[in-house]
């Protein structure tokens, strides 16, 4: 049984449910994405509970959007084929009327690696579980700061379910083999995966520094990919070594050690004028961010 939360992914790699089971995504992300998600079903209530500005965000535009509809979250439910088991898993909030369900999933993450929601395999198998074979429509819902920006798909008429569900059941049920593809460099789980180290070997022999490297119109394509792997190779053993800092390791390289530390976002450029008219309410300033230098080591 695959979650539904990684069919997007099963589909194109079989491999993915396997490691994920045995190495799930963790960090500070994931972790305040987990926290908000259960204040928003505290504060739905008693709104007075909301801390978070995503959780702010997330009851403004809820309560209005809910309006005629029969809200419910925390639900698990299982989407069933032939009496197997295909898929299991809790949607965050699902809304009934007697005309349509709708599954709603909140983001606090980045949305450049997130499906739409017309193809966004997760909210689909949801969306055919809580459905009762009558319409149903999906939508994802990012959180990003004080605002809420909703993406809805259209909605997915009841003769289209056997598609999907053939689709989904494709997926959850994929031979867990790897696939590497262009998918591969928003996988949390790659570093576990031995294809990709072998492709990251590929491309660390391809792009050699100590050589000229002969480009044509027929393998520029190849190269151009192959670097791209060596640049999400680099950066992925960069997060590895951080993380350890971070945790209280060390890191010295050449007599040099790696230190971590917390900057301030920058504020707006015309901040001096502002301030200087007492308009300090309309200074805006990024989000902190994580600094790295390098200092003389300590023996």
């Amino acid at each position: 049984m695959v979650r539904p939360s990684l069919l997007q992914r099963a589909e194109v790699c079989g491999l993915v449910p396997v490691l994920a089971e045995k190495y799930p995504e963790t960090g500070d992300a994931a972790d305040r994405g987990t926290a908000i998600h259960a204040e928003i079903v505290r504060a739905y209530a008693k709104p007075s509970l909301a801390d978070a500005p995503e959780t702010k965000a997330a009851i403004d535009w809820l309560r209005p959007n809910a309006l005629g509809y029969e809200v419910c979250f925390e639900g698990k439910v299982a989407l069933l084929d032939d009496l197997d088991t295909v898929t299991e898993g809790t949607p965050d909030v699902v809304m009934r009327s007697a005309d349509l369900a709708v599954v709603i999933d909140w983001k606090t993450g980045r949305a450049e690696n997130v499906p739409e929601p017309d193809d966004n395999l997760q909210l689909i198998a949801y969306g055919l579980a809580v459905c009762d074979g009558g319409p149903f429509r999906c939508v994802l819902v990012f959180l990003d700061g004080g605002k809420a920006d909703a993406r809805w798909s259209r909605v997915f008429e009841p003769s289209e379910h056997p598609a999907l569900l053939a689709r989904v059941k494709a997926a959850a049920t994929r031979e867990p083999v790897a696939h590497p593809g262009e998918w591969c460099g928003s996988c949390w789980q790659r570093r576990y995966c031995d294809a990709w180290k072998a492709r990251e070997s590929q491309a660390i022999a391809l792009i050699d520094a100590d050589r000229a490297l002969a480009v044509t119109d027929e393998n520029a394509g190849q190269i151009m990919a192959r670097a791209k792997a060596v640049k999400e190779a680099a950066e992925a053993a960069e997060a590895i070594v951080k993380a350890h800092v971070r945790n209280g390791g060390r890191c010295v390289v050449d007599g040099k050690e790696l230190s971590l530390s917390m900057c301030k976002g920058r504020e707006t450029a015309d901040t001096k004028a502002l301030k200087e008219a007492g308009l300090t309410q309309y200074l805006r300033q990024g989000a902190d961010y994580e600094r790295a230098t390098w200092k003389k080591a300590a023996k």
